[in-house]
């Protein structure tokens, strides 16, 4: 990655979509709808889901997993914790490195009545690549998760041949172990709709999934109802809603809403104490870090100075009260377990503030000056790690912007020392997607002081098996822990808190649930 040349206008494009998919959705801006508005819900048959803020399209393409989860559907499905599992598709076999074979389920229609064949999934893949120069920023999660965009794309136009209605062949154009996992975010799209709305993927949907659009209000609220003739049959909701509101405690408490998603952390530990109240939680697959940045000081060039400030930071203890419990401290790797090349003989780093003092003298910077860039979303995190790190004699300077300033700096180099960020893998829950901020930022700036880094990562994008890959994965894990490349903070929890009477809340790997899935206790 490192070496392959690129122009300033494909970079400009790639970072501005690796910055914004890294710093996710603590950067969506709050859109407020009255309690007073919502629907009046009945457990029995549906359910209410609000929300600080929803999104304002309804394009599945985008960073629209809520609503496209509940619409769309794809070839294969992958559980909130990683395994992949039959949908659209009934089994998947690999024919070599390059080829897998797929068999379609037959009894599957669009809520517009339209029938789901093979046809149907080379049409979403054709629209797709149609969309990566006129509308990149709409696309650029299937595009980047897919590898759909020049110079060397893993998908073209030959690799979808289409056997008959229930079969067809993805061939790609090198090795991708990962293959069956990148098409869990393909969501097929209806051919008939698609041509008669003029490609409308914003303000209406029409997919295979439990329910179809009812109404929606951008950025306000979304209704869904049940079909008849879905291929999952009638289950016990059938009609859902999912609305932005002021105050989700208060919606909660009044009966406004049934499920509320990300209540702040010290809210959902005081709700989590009344009976009245349950706390569902899922891995937001989103790792807090504090990105080093080596070539805007030479303290950070030193893997001495870098492993003093790993140190210096008490991460349970930031992990248990700023962040309420709702996380798990990271084993100074980016991947949590369960997910390909997490290393199990890594450990965090410590909180050791003596020894970190230490380093920081015997390489020479027991006066240590530094800032820090946070987003304004996170300022409290961002001044408790500045406290940590002042006591151990590093004076932080600490900037909160928003998030299009952070993005900015991201895109033309920053000259501020630390950022502190997440990097999100929501999506496809892989390496290639954690370690974007990294290696797309390095196309104008270095993250990581090491070129060995770079290399690896070159090998794991080559990988041609996923016993290949995972070594690789474990590797250049081991190798940014023994450099002290990054400080892993925590792996990070979705929180949702609901009334009790909400007995599962199941969840899909981008953290949303399965409305179609819910089980209520009998009134």
């Amino acid at each position: 990655m490192k070496n392959k040349s690129i122009s300033r206008r494909e970079f400009l494009k790639l970072s501005t979509a690796s910055a914004a998919f890294a710093l996710g959705s603590q950067f969506v801006l709050p859109q407020v709808a009255q309690a007073s508005n919502l629907r009046s819900n009945h457990l029995a048959s549906h359910v209410t889901i609000g929300n600080s803020s929803i999104q304002a399209t309804l394009n599945p393409y985008g960073f629209v997993y809520f609503q496209a989860r509940q619409v769309y559907d794809t070839l294969i499905d992958i559980t909130a914790d990683g395994e992949l599992i039959p949908s659209l598709a009934t089994e998947w076999n690999r024919v070599d490195t390059q080829t897998l074979e797929i068999q379609l389920r037959d009894d599957v229609f669009f809520s517009n009545g339209e029938r789901f064949t093979a046809n149907s999934v080379k049409f979403t893949m054709d629209f797709l690549r149609s969309q990566i120069a006129e509308n990149f920023f709409s696309f650029y999660l299937p595009i980047t998760d897919m590898l759909l965009a020049p110079p060397n794309p893993l998908l073209d136009e030959n690799s979808i041949e289409v056997i008959d209605d229930t079969r067809l062949i993805v061939r790609t154009t090198r090795p991708d172990p990962i293959l069956a996992t990148r098409l869990s975010r393909l969501f097929i799209l209806s051919e008939e709709y698609m041509t008669a709305s003029d490609n409308n993927l914003s303000s209406d949907a029409v997919g295979t999934g439990y329910f179809k659009i009812a109404d929606f209000i951008p950025g306000e609220r979304a209704d869904f109802e049940t079909w008849d003739g879905n291929w999952r049959g009638s289950l016990p909701i059938q009609t859902a809603t999912y609305v932005a509101v002021g105050d989700l405690r208060t919606a909660l408490e009044s009966g406004d809403i049934d499920i509320a998603q990300s209540i702040a952390p010290d809210i959902t530990r005081e709700m989590s104490e009344n009976d009245a109240w349950t706390v569902s939680q899922n891995p937001a697959l989103a790792t807090g870090i504090i990105d080093m940045i080596p070539d805007t000081h030479p303290a950070l060039q030193d893997v001495r100075v870098r492993r003093a400030l790993n140190l210096a930071i008490n991460k349970q203890e930031y992990n248990d009260i700023v962040l309420g419990g709702y996380a798990e401290v990271a084993t100074g790797q980016l991947l949590p377990p369960g997910f390909t090349g997490y290393n199990d003989d890594l450990e965090a780093f410590p909180y050791d503030p003596e020894e970190a003092i230490r380093l920081l003298d015997e390489a020479g910077y027991s006066d240590l000056s530094l800032s820090l860039l946070a987003p304004n979303t996170v300022r409290s995190q961002a001044e408790v790690i500045a406290g940590y790190l002042q006591a151990v004699g590093v004076n932080i300077e600490l900037n909160t912007p928003d998030s299009n300033t952070i993005i900015s700096e991201v895109q033309t180099g920053t000259e501020y020392n630390l950022l502190l960020w997440e990097s999100n893998y929501v999506t496809l829950g892989d390496w290639s997607q954690a370690v974007n901020p990294f290696t797309i930022s390095a196309l104008v700036q270095p993250h990581i002081d090491s070129e060995e880094f770079y290399a690896l990562n070159d090998q794991i994008t080559a990988a041609e098996t996923i016993e290949e890959r995972t070594a690789l994965v474990e590797d250049i894990a081991a190798l940014m822990n023994e450099e002290a490349s990054v400080i892993f903070l925590s792996w990070n929890s979705f929180t949702y808190v609901h009334t009790s009477r909400i007995a599962s809340l199941p969840f899909n790997l981008d953290t949303s649930p399965r409305i179609y899935a819910i089980e209520m206790e009998e009134a």
